[in-house]
Parts: C-alpha cells; structure tokens; sequence
C-alpha cells in the first residue's frame, strides 16, 4: 500500500538520469519518480529531457526518433525540441504556441546526466556532485552499468551506509574474515550535505577479492571510506595496503583501490535504477 499523504521524494535536488553514453542515435524512455520521461540529444548533442507524452494523443515520445529539430512523435509526426516546444506539425505551417510538453533540466558532467525532477526556479548547478575519477582514466580505468531494482530507493542506501554484513553476504570475495567488520573502528562525519564514515579494519586477513586483483597476501590494513549525499547518492573509496605501511597517516600508497558511485534514482515507491 503507498501512503499518499505525503511526498516520497525530494525533488529540488539532482538525481542521476542516465549515463552519458546511454544516448546515441534513440530516444531513451525511463520512469523516475512516477514521471515517465524520454532522454535524448539534439542535434549539437546536448542531451535533453521531456515528459514522455505527446501532447496531441498522449503517444510516447520514446517510441519515436531522433530528428535534426528535435524529438519526432512516432504517432503523427509533431516534433518537439529538446525544451519541449512544438516545432512542427505535418501539414500545417503554423504551430499553436500551446503545443509544448513539460521539459526537465539537466546537466552532463564527467559521464553524468543529471536531472531536477523539482522546481525549476531551485536550480542550482553547484549541488551536482563532483566525481573526479572518471576525468582520470588512465589512473581510474572504471565502467559503468545500471539496473532496475524492485525495492524502495532508501534501501540501497542503508545497504551501502550499513557495512557490517560485508563479512557475512559478500565473505568469499570484498568481505573476508567477518570479525574483521566487528571489530571495524568507526570515524563518522557530518557533511554538508550527508554524512561521511569510514571503517577501518586494520592487520586483518586480505579478503579473495584482495588476493586476486592485487595480490596482497597476509594481514592487511583496510578502510572502507563512504560518503552519503542526499537525497540518493554514495561515494565509494575502498582500500587496503600491507599492514606496517602507515595507512592512516597516507592512503595514497600502492595497494589495492576502488573508488565507486552509487545512485538511487527512484523509478516509483517501490522500485528503483541503480547506478554505479
């Protein structure tokens, strides 16, 4: 049941939409927040996002194509810009100035496209988290993916910002030795914008996935570094170097590193895409 007496989201703040390289040639159609919404980019590639509706009969925009102009109806042929305006309607050279869909802002920024499901008039580009990594390719090789997952969005972030069963589900790969986590000293910090924690887990046994990917064998000195910003995102450094090393007083040392982003851009109460 779904309680609608209140609102599930917090929309003046941005959520991850899609990855840069998810628009190409099509539309792309995804549902966030109970708004089904098509993506796309316009002819000098800016992406652009519109309610997923044609305003003539209600036909998904995401069932179209990608003209020059815009974004063509698939249903009659309207085309609309990529800030929802009507720029064409087959057999009339006059366009209603009414005839516009509702368009969402966005921002594209180190592979990222951000969307404000809020009020336009609250935007602001300086909230949009800052992931450095993937502007350093060669020294953070990464990839990405997204999936949809059948859970409230809120879930996923007490899944990442509640580590102590890394040791338990994940023991045969990044959790290892589940006393280890028990026994994690804990360094938490409020953000201006969250929270951030770090568990450390120091001269404890490497974890298969340690031993695999950089071969540290032994005990190592571990950390877990999480960062919560509102409404839906975690930034991710985890990391362990050969204990004796000195890893709390430098990390930057050879070892074994990772560093993830994780968004929960809710599709519904109930289900959600993640990111990462």
């Amino acid at each position: 049941m779904i309680n609608k007496a209140f609102e599930p989201f917090a929309r003046n703040a941005w959520y991850l939409a899609a990855w840069s390289e998810e628009l190409e040639d099509s539309p792309v159609g995804r549902t966030i927040m109970n708004e089904p919404i098509v993506f796309f980019r316009d002819a000098n590639g800016r992406p652009a996002a519109l309610e997923d509706r044609c305003c003539h009969r209600g036909a998904p925009l995401s069932q179209g194509r990608v003209v020059e102009s815009g974004i063509e109806c698939g249903y009659h042929g309207l085309i609309f810009d990529g800030y929802g305006i009507c720029v064409e309607i087959p057999g009339t050279d006059k366009v209603p100035p009414q005839t516009m869909v509702r368009s969402y802002p966005l921002v594209e920024r180190q592979e990222f496209i951000w969307i404000w499901m809020g009020d336009p008039g609250q935007v602001d580009e300086n909230m949009v988290i800052d992931f450095p990594f993937h502007d350093q390719p060669n020294k953070w090789p990464h990839r990405k993916d997204m999936f949809l997952i059948k859970s409230n969005y809120i879930m996923m972030i007490d899944n990442l910002m509640d580590l102590s069963h890394l040791g338990y589900v994940h023991r045969k790969t990044i959790g290892g030795n589940p006393s280890a986590h028990v026994a994690a000293e804990m360094e938490v910090t409020p953000t201006e914008t969250g929270v951030r924690y770090v568990r450390w887990m120091l001269d404890a046994p490497s974890p298969p996935s340690y031993v695999k990917a950089a071969n540290l064998r032994g005990n190592v000195d571990r950390w877990w570094d999480l960062e919560y910003v509102v409404p839906s995102s975690v930034l991710q450094w985890t990391g362990a170097i050969n204990t004796g090393k000195g890893a709390k007083e430098n990390q930057d040392q050879p070892g074994f590193h990772t560093r993830v982003f994780h968004g929960a851009t809710p599709e519904t109460e109930n289900t959600f895409h993640y990111f990462w």
